[in-house]
């Protein structure tokens, strides 16, 4: 307490000066228009950039939920749009629009929603972990894609949680088409640049160039048809000279991917049976 009093009794000129300043201050202010005009414009900015900054912090933190909120939304609509397409399907192969309308809807894909809780990058055949797993209706084989595109298929599950195979692992095998001339062809990773993957057993008659957009075909039980994958980079020859080989820019960001779409397909297992069973004969 003493050394508190003696630095006051040391400084004490400099504390009147402070308080003089201040009464000098308030007293301009308060008896001249002008300045007090300039004080209150200058304390609403201060004040107004401190709200700003405190409700972009709010803002920043709530967008996970918003984000959530987000995807939810996206795959309702998912869900709508399938409904909407199947519906179509029996309008058109109908003979009767109005016997339809009182056929129960057969829904072909469902969606899910999940986010990555592993996933690696550095290997020849990566893994991504999610927290979806039996016990939310996941099962093996069931397509895995995000915002951008194609992610993988779901691979192994647990009871909360699915092992994906992504389309970065030497595994993975997709049945894509060229969306301009719809000439089809798989898409297979080399185990190189996490940016790209290959088109494989592109006909040599496919006609396509540089830029041209890659969708899902829609040929196997996993995935719809059209849902993007990458865009053509540059065209190469394959090893035996039969077919062509295309470099595709994907546009799935591995390194970034949190929230994901799963879609499964009702007629999986039977369209799978019957495949099966003409290939032993």
């Amino acid at each position: 307490m003493q050394t508190i009093l003696n630095f006051l009794i040391k400084h004490n000129h400099w504390f009147l000066f402070l308080l003089l300043e201040g009464i000098s201050f308030v007293l301009i202010v308060s008896f001249n228009s002008y300045q007090s005009a300039v004080m209150f414009t200058s304390a609403n900015g201060v004040a107004g950039n401190i709200y700003s900054a405190i409700e972009n912090i709010d803002s920043y933190f709530g967008l996970k939920g918003e984000n959530e909120a987000l995807v939810e939304q996206n795959r309702e609509l998912l869900d709508e749009l399938e409904a909407t397409r199947q519906q179509l399907r029996q309008y058109t192969d109908s003979a009767s629009i109005a016997q339809n309308l009182h056929t129960s809807n057969d829904i072909r894909f469902s969606y899910y929603t999940a986010r990555v809780v592993n996933n690696s990058l550095n290997k020849v055949n990566n893994y991504i972990t999610i927290d979806k797993g039996k016990n939310d209706s996941i099962r093996p084989e069931m397509g895995v894609f995000n915002d951008k595109g194609i992610v993988g298929i779901v691979y192994q599950t647990s009871g909360n949680f699915s092992v994906v195979i992504p389309l970065l692992n030497s595994k993975s095998k997709i049945s894509c088409r060229i969306k301009s001339s719809n000439s089809f062809c798989s898409l297979q990773w080399d185990g190189g640049d996490t940016r790209y993957s290959f088109l494989v057993d592109l006909p040599r008659y496919a006609v396509f160039e540089k830029g041209d957009t890659v969708v899902t075909s829609g040929y196997s039980s996993i995935f719809p048809a059209d849902i993007p994958v990458g865009l053509i980079e540059s065209l190469e020859d394959s090893e035996d000279g039969l077919f062509y080989r295309a470099k595709v820019s994907l546009f799935v960001d591995f390194s970034t991917i949190d929230h994901l779409y799963i879609v499964g397909n009702s007629n999986t297992e039977e369209q799978k049976l019957l495949e099966e069973s003409i290939e032993e004969k």
